[in-house]
């Protein structure tokens, strides 16, 4: 499977149910911190918006927009309002948020959510999000992202047979097309992690082989072939696209696999530490135990029916 098709599929991206921010007038909102992943669509309108230490960034219709969990974010349609700060919780249950004159015709409308993934690879996500995706309404990205999240929408508030399955895949489509959108804006807040890796050639060629085939007993000079660089030359560039050195980088993939597999396909630890290039049990228990802080069997118990534990 391709990486990022693969790692966005282990994340299990699900999204509560998405709706409408809609304003009127003058206007603004902020919230103080948000932990999730939250997506928007302009469908009507625009308004700014401004995460906590960067410029403020005007959102026009059609635009999309991504953004990562954050310290806090400010919306508002006038600069010189001052801002109503809302919960995360505040639209809970609400099919539409309204702002600014609660009785006047919208002039602003956005669909909006939350991504929500499962807390065992929780911490990949920091080799995956920019600091924040824009898609601009003209860019054909953002015309495909709009078709997406209007089935979403559609899927998510009725309940046709298949409606759960249907907007799992609808919600990882969205993620993943998010994610490989490439603009000289989105270039500009990529950090260290698998999306610049992906985007140098050379680097794409190694890590679908790594992704391809995980129990191999890769070298750095065979990866360095595959890329076709020198070795030297292969591992420096991954290290500073990618965030780790190759053999790091694999080490990190096995984990988040045994992790996954442990969590959510129970099996013998013979048959995990094969299918992630272990000779044994025990030497998969030792590795996994230093880089987790805990056993397999642990990891696994923790995350078993009516354990109640979430990390």
């Amino acid at each position: 499977m391709d990486p990022l098709a693969a790692i966005v599929s282990m994340l299990r991206p699900r999204t509560m149910s998405p709706k409408i921010i809609s304003g009127a007038g003058a206007w603004g909102i902020r919230y103080a911190r948000v932990d999730s992943v939250g997506f928007g669509l302009v469908l009507q309108g625009q308004c700014a918006l401004q995460i906590d230490g960067a410029a403020p960034l005007q959102l026009a219709e059609g635009d999309f927009v991504l953004m990562p969990p954050t310290s806090g974010f400010a919306m508002y349609s006038d600069p010189d309002v001052e801002p109503v700060t809302l919960s995360p919780d505040a639209s809970v249950g609400l099919s539409e948020l309204r702002h600014g004159d609660p009785k006047g015709e919208a002039d602003f409308k956005l669909l909006g959510g939350y991504f929500w993934f499962d807390t065992a690879n929780i911490d990949l996500l920091v080799g995956l999000l920019p600091k924040l995706v824009h898609i601009r309404g003209a860019d054909i990205a953002a015309k495909r992202l709009a078709d997406t999240i209007k089935l979403l929408a559609d899927e998510a508030s009725n309940q046709r047979p298949g409606r759960d399955l249907i907007v799992e895949r609808l919600v990882e489509v969205m993620l993943i097309e998010a994610l490989r959108c490439r603009t000289a804006a989105i270039d500009a807040t990529l950090r260290p992690g698998l999306l610049e890796g992906l985007a140098d050639p050379n680097l794409a060629n190694a890590l679908r082989c790594i992704h391809a085939d995980v129990a191999r007993d890769w070298s750095v000079a065979e990866l360095a072939r595959h890329a076709g660089l020198s070795r030297s030359a292969f591992s420096d560039r991954f290290t500073h696209k990618v965030g780790a050195p190759p053999m790091e980088y694999l080490i990190q993939w096995r984990m988040a696999l045994a992790k996954d597999m442990l969590q959510h396909e129970p099996m013998p630890l013979e048959k995990v530490a094969a299918a992630i290039g272990y000779e044994s049990a025990s030497a998969f228990s030792t590795a996994f135990r230093r880089r987790v802080g805990r056993p397999p069997s642990h990891f696994a118990r923790g995350f078993s029916p009516g354990a109640g534990a979430t990390t």
